[in-house]
């Protein structure tokens, strides 16, 4: 049994806690300890040092809440039930650690280099499911940097995270995406100045 009986969850769950209120300058063994109520002896039993913690953090992280979340919505076999599912997900993040996460890549380049690796993921699954309502890979694309450009701002400017309105705002982001489609403009030209169907966007 380790120490105080903690496991390797139960630091980050703490990390993620003290990142959401103090940001990457109070994360720190003490204040971990201090949180969780333990001897410093319990964290060097489960982490060599603060630099491999860091790394189990970012690896959690990256894990919990990017691969695993795209295994399980890539589980969903309905476009739509998927889009749903997505919703929920964006909403249920951790935010504001992630809004420090982001704060901390800054001066960070191993913390940066897992953030552009958690965005590059769930901008790649976005796209796909985007695609799969039938948008055109192009146009799923921009969607998809739409959403996760509106993921990443909200948790910049909702301090702390306001769970009502993000569930509205993204409600309202799926309806868009969901909607809208992709129909042919006869008669317009285009800007090579060729005949043809241009394409536009109805409600």
């Amino acid at each position: 049994m380790p120490p105080e009986g903690l496991t390797r969850s139960a630091y980050f769950d703490a990390a993620f806690e003290v990142l959401a209120e103090r940001g990457p300058e109070g994360l720190t063994i003490a204040a971990l300890c201090q949180r969780l109520g333990v001897t410093k002896g319990s964290f060097y039993h489960h982490f060599s040092d603060f630099g491999a913690f860091v790394d189990a953090l970012l690896e959690h992280w990256a894990v919990e809440h990017a691969t695993r979340l795209i295994a399980l919505s890539e589980s969903m076999t309905d476009p739509r039930e998927r889009m749903d599912l997505l919703r929920g997900i964006a909403v249920g993040l951790p935010h504001e650690a992630e809004a420090a996460i982001r704060a901390w890549s800054w001066s960070n380049e191993r913390v940066a280099g897992v953030q552009r690796g958690v965005d590059r993921a769930r901008l790649t699954h976005l796209t796909a499911a985007i695609t799969e309502t039938g948008k055109d890979p192009e146009r799923a694309h921009r969607l998809a940097t739409i959403a996760l450009s509106t993921l990443i701002g909200l948790q910049q400017l909702e301090r702390p995270a306001r769970a009502k309105a993000m569930e509205e705002i993204f409600g309202e982001l799926e309806r868009w995406v969901l909607e809208s489609e992709v129909v042919p403009q006869e008669g317009r030209r285009g800007q090579n100045g060729t005949g043809g169907a241009c394409w536009g966007i109805a409600d």
